[in-house]
Formats: C-alpha cells, structure tokens, sequence
C-alpha cells in the first residue's frame, strides 16, 4: 500500500511557490506557531483529505502542458513532517522528470533525522526555506521554537551543493527592524548556494480563519507593508 499524506489544499495554477507555474499540495501539520501564519488550519496533524505520491504526479499529468516551465511545489504547513511521503515523490518526480520544490522552514531538520535529509537530496529538489527571523531571542518570540533547526538546514544545504531560494516576510514592527535586516544581509552574503532571495509582504487574508477556529491573534491590528516598505527592506537586505 502506498504511503499517503494528509493535505488541506491543492492549487492547480501556482504561479509563486517556485519557477513557472507549479501544482502545489499543502499538507497538513507544522510544529511552528507563527504569529503571521495565514494558513492557521495546517498546523493541526488531523483533516479528512489524504493524497498519496501516485495521486499528486496524476493531477500533474492532466495539466502538464501548464507546467512545461514549472513542476510540483510541497508547501504546508511543514510538508517534511511527512518524510516518507516526501521521499516517494521526490523519487517519481526525478524519475519522470518534474521538477520537485520543497517549500520549508527547517523545522524537523536535527541530528535524529538526517538520514531522511541525505536520502532526499539524492534527487536534486529545489529547497525554498523560510527564515522566520534571523534574530533567535525574535524567532523563539514570533515562532515558539529555536531557529536552529532552520540554520542548520541551511549549512547542510551549503555543504552538500544544494541550490536553494530563502525568503522572508515583512511583518511590521515584527520583522522589519533596520538591525534586523542588516544583519539578514550579513548572512546571506556569505552563502554560494542560495539562487534567490525573496521578501513576501504580509497579508492579511488569514485573519477570519482565527476567529473561525477560535485562536487569538496578536498581529490583528497589524498593517500590511506598503511597496516602498518592501523596497527599503530589500535594499537593506540585497544591497552589495
């Protein structure tokens, strides 16, 4: 029997969860406890839909002319709570192909499981990781866990030649601190394998489902960043 995941959507026509346009399934579960989280009903292991590997590469068949320049996106969530799931798709994907993107925030990464990790980059996916913060006292404060976990998966992507994108939402008054970004520009400087760095405004389309699953939220009065926020933020972070 085929191993499955369980999953709480499935978009057809993703267009920025990797290159080109992308299938992207987001499974179910996350050990984080972001303050930001748009998506506050993936952080529950429980939900009444399932997919298996098999099943994701048959969506992808039915609209594969779409995703020529594109592939298959895991998001979440954190999609690597599910290795062996991972681990059957990212097989099918290299053999067939498509182009695999693992949109992360290193959570689950640690010495117990990096077996799981060495085996998954046999097949060359593409890693999107999510630095919640670079400051650790503001992560454990906006996340609820250690961002070791999340740097550490970066070094072991640096030392095993993995070519990965990192991003960063632009909270206000939470992550957008000049220090702050400064100091994410110091970091990021000295990585030869990240091809790219993203900074994604946040939003505010998740705040019904807080008060639909009966969770407090401590951003509710927060304000999205404006586009001239968003370029100060990137000329703070990308600046040479």
């Amino acid at each position: 029997m085929q191993v499955s995941a369980p999953y709480f959507k499935i978009e057809t026509f993703g267009a920025v969860d990797g290159p080109g346009v992308r299938l992207v399934v987001f499974l179910q579960g996350c050990p984080l406890r972001c303050i930001y989280c748009h998506n506050p009903e993936s952080w529950s292991l429980k939900s009444n839909l399932s997919i298996t590997p098999n099943e994701v590469i048959e969506i992808y068949m039915k609209n594969h002319g779409f995703y020529r320049n594109g592939g298959i996106t895991l998001s979440g969530g954190e999609p690597l709570i599910h290795e062996k799931f991972c681990l059957e798709l990212a097989k099918l994907c290299n053999e067939q192909n498509i182009s695999l993107a693992l949109d992360t925030s290193g959570a689950t990464f640690s010495k117990s499981h990096v077996i799981f990790y060495r085996k998954l980059i046999k097949y060359r996916p593409l890693w999107i990781v999510d630095i919640k913060h670079i400051n650790p006292k503001k992560h454990k404060l906006i996340t609820g866990v250690s961002i070791q976990n999340e740097l550490s998966l970066i070094k072991f992507l640096e030392r095993n030649k993995q070519h990965y994108w990192i991003r960063q939402v632009l909270v206000p008054k939470y992550t957008d601190d000049p220090k702050d970004l400064k100091l994410l520009h110091k970091f990021i400087s000295n990585l030869k394998f990240m091809d790219r760095f993203e900074i994604l405004p946040y939003h505010r389309l998740g705040i019904n489902k807080y008060k639909q699953l009966g969770l407090e939220n401590s951003v509710i009065n927060v304000k999205e960043p404006s586009k001239l926020d968003v370029a100060k933020a990137k000329q703070l972070i990308l600046v040479k």
